[in-house]
């Protein structure tokens, strides 16, 4: 029988695993809901880890490797932007390009930088900040209350951003554009300066996403430190209708298979094999493609979604 205390610890990690995709996610919510598919979103996360860790390693401040997290994903959502709103290009292709580039350049300067081309360990990492009296509820208190500052951030911009698509003048005005950029145009909507911004937001987002990842979580960098959360981000803003708090239920779905197949040798002893243990490695990204090809069809998004606007 699993012991509680092994449900609870679950419970926990599914929060901290699903931390850096809500982020990721509620930034492409954004730019989605502007009609920019950005599939770069994965090279921004990318180079947000590298940024952390590399400002966080060379200056000894965490604080200030988590400001530099949120300049690499902004620089490279900017990039973005430059390619497929100042210049109309294909947003896929453009999306693509990024992700090469940010593979590229974080290879490059990890070589260059440190012997043999290995990361070392930064020592200290944003850890939990239980949260006074609240921490110390029964059950709820250690899975919703201990948790790090990203999984509380992440928590609470859900329902802002849902405010900030549903309830603003921004919001409205981006929806709009979501939907036909042209005609808002015409009704006196900058569209460009509306997509900048958009993707402003995006690369905030997804630069802590990638952020904490280093200096919250593995307490390094590798080039694979992302692995495909990008991607599986861009999926779940599918899966969740492009609403915040259907983002949510995504990212806890993707946390929650994660967290257990890293811990499924501690809840199955007889499943504690290696070969077993790789084989439920796998388990996460077969549920998020499940969960696409099943909750994703017939959904409509953002009529303009990853179109140029020479081409609408």
């Amino acid at each position: 029988m699993i012991e509680w205390a092994v449900l609870i610890g679950l419970a926990a990690a599914t929060l901290r695993v699903a931390a850096p995709l809500l982020l990721a996610s509620l930034g492409e919510t954004i730019a989605e809901r502007g009609g920019l598919l950005n599939l770069g979103i994965q090279g921004a996360m990318l180079l947000g880890a590298f940024s952390a860790f590399i400002g966080a390693y060379f200056t000894g401040s965490l604080w200030i490797g988590l400001v530099s997290a949120i300049v690499g994903g902004v620089l490279a959502t900017l990039l973005f932007g430059v390619l497929v709103v100042s210049l109309d290009l294909d947003h896929v292709v453009s999306g693509l390009a990024i992700n090469l580039l940010a593979s590229g350049l974080t290879l490059y300067f990890t070589r260059v930088l440190f012997t043999g081309g290995v990361s070392p360990y930064l020592g200290e990492l944003f850890g939990p900040l239980p949260i006074p009296i609240l921490s110390q509820i029964p059950v709820l208190g250690e899975v919703l209350f201990s948790q790090t500052g990203f999984v509380y951030l992440g928590l609470i911009s859900v329902p802002l951003v849902y405010m900030l698509l549903t309830k603003t003048t921004f919001g409205i005005r981006l929806r709009a554009i979501g939907e036909d950029p042209v005609t808002a145009s015409y009704l006196g909507i900058n569209v460009v300066k509306m997509r900048y911004a958009a993707l402003f937001a995006e690369g905030m987002l997804a630069g802590l996403a990638g952020g904490l990842l280093t200096i919250s979580m593995f307490n390094t960098f590798d080039t694979r430190i992302v692995a495909a959360r990008g991607f599986v981000a861009v999926s779940i803003v599918i899966l969740g209708r492009w609403n915040p708090w259907g983002v949510l239920a995504g990212s806890l779905l993707f946390g929650f298979t994660e967290a257990l197949s890293l811990r499924i040798g501690i809840i199955f002893p007889e499943l504690s094999g290696a070969s077993t243990i790789q084989l439920f490695a796998l388990l996460p990204y077969l549920v998020a493609l499940v969960a696409l090809v099943a909750g994703g069809r017939r959904v409509r998004g953002p009529a303009s979604l990853g179109k140029r606007i020479g081409k609408q």
